[in-house]
């Protein structure tokens, strides 16, 4: 029986520069990964970047299609853009212009410092990444091949899609840096075991524990019941702005998609997205955008919403400050120690044999 309650990840996995290079190759570059979201990318000219490990990438609005590229000039290696805006895809640092497929257009002054012809102009095209869209989600895979996105996603493609078309009402996006590795915090959101006693004055408070897993490929989710005073609050929510819940996942529900996607879905009406994002072998940089059922817009808005933040912003901290406390422990460990995982954890153990497959052998 001990045997079969180890977890696949040992607890030098956690803190190790040469694991988490690996990773980056390995569980990352193959997989498909949310990059950003549609509302950031709705005109002409609009761009967002996002970091794979050390590879930055940019996706860029060319005419109402997206494209995504290497974020690094093909002259002399400078970043193309920065951050997320409105402007050409052109180098700050010398202005070479780039098009919709890579190729750099516009190299200032080409005819007296390179000489450059439409062939030479092709072989500096700048190297393409595969784009999908699902509902408000942009993923992009760096290494190509492999299945689709809905193939890779499986029923939570649909998903994503649904909960995309029953929360339009965008009202937050914001970045958190926490000190623990990105599979820590994984860990953690993929249980509900800590629940009562990290989470006693906030989670605890309206949400039970007797969660129900499902997997699907890689991926897995739980869905659970929220307490009575949970229910009793977003019922007076509802009528308060008139919300316009689903009711597919009525209470709550929460996903995780292979490697670094963790959404939650509650009262149907209030969706969180959050991609972990890995800085550093003992460092995480997570990615939190929420959204809100359909509403009149009427002022008690404001008052659910900044509930909302108030109470997530609780939660995470209490998952921040555990997590770094856990972080800690992986280094006094015995390093090819794994955890001991319960039927409570079982989605970690879902998820821990997805990370192990696809690392088997380069470790």
């Amino acid at each position: 029986m001990y045997q079969e309650r180890l977890g696949q990840i040992p607890a030098d996995h956690y803190w190790r520069e040469d694991v988490l290079a690996a990773e980056i190759e390995y569980v990352f570059k193959p997989s498909w990964l949310c990059v950003g979201f549609v509302h950031d990318l709705q005109n002409d000219k609009d761009f967002i970047t996002a970091q794979i490990g050390p590879h930055s990438i940019v996706v860029q609005n060319f005419g109402g299609e997206l494209k995504a590229f290497r974020n690094v000039c093909s002259h002399r290696f400078s970043r193309i853009q920065c951050g997320k805006g409105n402007r050409v895809l052109q180098c700050p640092y010398h202005g070479w212009t780039y098009d919709g497929a890579g190729k750099p257009i516009g190299i200032p002054l080409n005819n007296q410092s390179f000489g450059f012809d439409e062939a030479d102009k092709a072989r500096l095209a700048l190297e393409a990444y595969e784009l999908e869209v699902v509902g408000h989600f942009v993923f992009v895979r760096v290494k190509p091949g492999g299945p689709s996105l809905p193939a890779f996603l499986g029923s939570f493609y649909d998903d994503l899609k649904h909960v995309s078309e029953v929360c339009p009402d965008h009202f937050e996006q914001e970045s958190y840096d926490w000190a623990a590795n990105w599979k820590l915090g994984m860990d953690n959101a993929a249980e509900g075991y800590h629940v009562p006693l990290v989470h006693a004055d906030s989670f605890g408070l309206i949400l039970s524990i007797d969660l129900k897993i499902s997997t699907d490929g890689d991926h897995s989710r739980y869905v659970g019941n929220l307490k009575e005073r949970s229910l009793k609050w977003w019922g007076q929510v509802a009528k308060s702005i008139k919300l316009e819940p689903s009711d597919r996942y009525p209470q709550y529900g929460n996903f995780l998609i292979f490697p670094n996607i963790v959404v939650t879905f509650s009262a149907g009406a209030f969706l969180t997205f959050q991609t972990f994002e890995p800085t550093g072998p003992q460092t995480l940089r997570i990615h939190s955008t929420s959204w809100l059922a359909k509403n009149n817009g009427r002022a008690a808005r404001g008052m659910v919403i900044d509930s909302l933040k108030s109470f997530s912003e609780q939660v995470r901290n209490e998952d921040r400050d555990i997590c770094a406390v856990a972080q800690l422990g992986t280094r006094d460990a015995p390093p090819h120690r794994p955890p001991v995982l319960g039927e409570l954890e079982g989605r970690i153990a879902h998820f821990q044999r997805a990370y192990a497959k696809r690392m088997k052998g380069v470790i």
